[in-house]
């Protein structure tokens, strides 16, 4: 129990940060709005409906799933940003009053509203250059490359590899982004697709729904399409999204091994949210899950946070694929990301393991990204002595 406190306490102020933020931008925009109490009524209904919108509407979505339901949800998400960007706003508006004459010169050139008007102008262009950055699933290049294993003949010279983590697939909408990422995916012709966690974010009920499964089992590689579970998988059913993917063609590794084609180790790891949603058990360590694993095969892992990377070299990982960051969505959220994980984004390598983490190919809440976009990568990975380029 006392490992779950922290976490229960994080998500917390997350949503009490949120709820605070949201009240006070909703109070700040209660002294323009003009004195009537019809207007001020509507006011605080529309305040309302963006601060508790978005939980709500998910509550809909999860218990009586509808296309009403979906849109909801899509549009309540757009105040999770919105809130963010008129906070910043507000903030710098009121250091810019302090300055001597910048008071004077807002009443002289502008009405009551005017600049809190302007404000809310600035941020739904924002929303409108996110929702494009999100539509456009960019492709990351990566050539690496490993020492040859000793005894191993049948590896081919390289495998061309699709990395995608993150869809956030939900409701109708899912049905078109997965559609884009595919693409993207297919485009590059893998040998081999991974997909490291967070892919769906609804009850298995919805996802059937509405329609995406031919979408998954669209994916192919000739070496095959393999994902372990992040935490949204937990929070909307585990054991549900992972029979949903299974059946349509991904193969789920939950703390497991698996050879593919007699000279290639793969482990998906279980998110660590399997204590707290799940079972109550941590996860399995990895050396236990290789204890039975030829040691001479290439390995590499799918761990959907980036906060093992030690423990994946120290069991010999050739490559590590991660995500879970979104390398924080929106900007300047980036920069807290960068203070929690030792890797929030990008490449690095320890010793021989090579270690990708990637923003994401979807979004979560929201499908909008500002100062980024969604994103693959496309790996080739080398089975030589040669040096690693990008």
């Amino acid at each position: 129990m006392a490992r779950r406190i922290p976490r229960i306490s994080f998500s917390a102020l997350l949503i009490a940060g949120y709820l605070l933020l949201g009240l006070y931008v909703v109070l700040r925009g209660w002294i323009v709005v003009p004195a009537s109490p019809l207007l001020r009524g509507i006011y605080l209904c529309l305040g309302a409906i963006c601060v508790f919108g978005y939980p709500a509407a998910r509550r809909w979505q999860e218990r009586r799933p509808s296309r009403s339901a979906d849109w909801a949800v899509l549009l309540s998400s757009l105040w999770i940003p919105s809130v963010l960007y008129l906070f910043l706003g507000i903030t710098a508006w009121d250091l810019l009053r302090l300055f001597p004459g910048a008071a004077r010169l807002e009443a002289s050139f502008l009405p009551r509203w005017g600049s809190f008007a302007g404000l809310v102008i600035l941020v739904a262009v924002m929303l409108l250059k996110g929702a494009i950055n999100a539509r456009k699933v960019a492709v990351q290049r990566l050539d690496l490359s490993v020492d040859p294993p000793a005894g191993l003949s049948s590896l081919p010279p390289f495998l061309k590899i699709a990395v995608a983590s993150d869809l956030h697939i939900i409701g109708t909408f899912g049905e078109k982004r997965l559609a884009r990422i595919v693409e993207a995916i297919q485009s590059i012709d893998p040998d081999l697709v991974l997909l490291p966690g967070d892919l769906v974010d609804a009850p298995a009920e919805v996802l059937e729904r509405s329609g995406v499964g031919p979408r998954f089992r669209s994916l192919s590689a000739s070496w095959g399409v393999f994902a372990c579970l992040g935490n949204h998988e937990y929070y909307c059913g585990a054991d549900e999204a992972a029979a949903f993917l299974e059946a349509n063609g991904i193969s789920v590794l939950r703390d497991r091994c698996v050879e593919v084609g007699g000279n290639l180790r793969i482990v998906g790891r279980e998110d660590r949210a399997k204590m707290l949603l799940g079972d109550g058990r941590p996860r399995r360590p990895l050396s236990e899950i290789l204890a039975k694993s030829d040691p001479r095969m290439p390995l590499i892992v799918l761990d959907h946070r980036p906060s093992a990377l030690e423990e994946a070299a120290a069991a010999g990982a050739d490559l590590v694929v991660c995500g879970h960051t979104h390398n924080g969505q929106f900007w300047p959220v980036n920069y807290i990301v960068s203070r929690l994980f030792p890797l929030p984004y990008g490449y690095e390598r320890k010793g021989k393991t090579h270690i990708v983490v990637t923003r994401g190919a979807g979004t979560w809440g929201p499908p909008v990204r500002i100062g980024q976009s969604s994103e693959i990568f496309a790996i080739v990975f080398r089975f030589s002595s040669n040096e690693v380029g990008a």
